[in-house]
C-alpha cells in the first residue's frame, strides 16, 4: 500500500481561495514513514509554492483517498 500527502493550502493574499493538492509518496508503505517522508516532500512543495499558506496536511493511504473520492 502506498501513501499520499493531502495538502490544503490557501493563497496568502486571498484567504478564501483554497485548494487541495495530493502529493504522491509511492515509496512510502506505512503511516510512520508517511509522516517522516511526507515532511521532506512538504518542505519541497512549500519552497516551490510561494504565496500559498498551509491550512491542513494529512497522510492518507491511497485506498482511503480512493474511497473518499467515490
Amino acid at each position: 500500500m502506498s501513501y499520499v500527502l493531502l495538502v490544503v493550502a490557501c493563497l496568502t493574499g486571498q484567504p478564501g481561495e483554497c485548494r487541495e493538492h495530493r502529493l504522491p509518496l509511492p515509496q512510502i508503505t506505512n503511516a510512520t514513514a508517511c509522516h517522516l517522508g511526507g515532511a521532506v516532500r512538504l518542505r519541497e512543495w512549500v519552497a516551490n509554492h510561494k504565496g500559498w499558506r498551509l491550512t491542513d496536511v494529512k497522510c492518507l493511504s491511497n485506498s482511503k483517498v480512493a474511497s473518499a473520492q467515490n
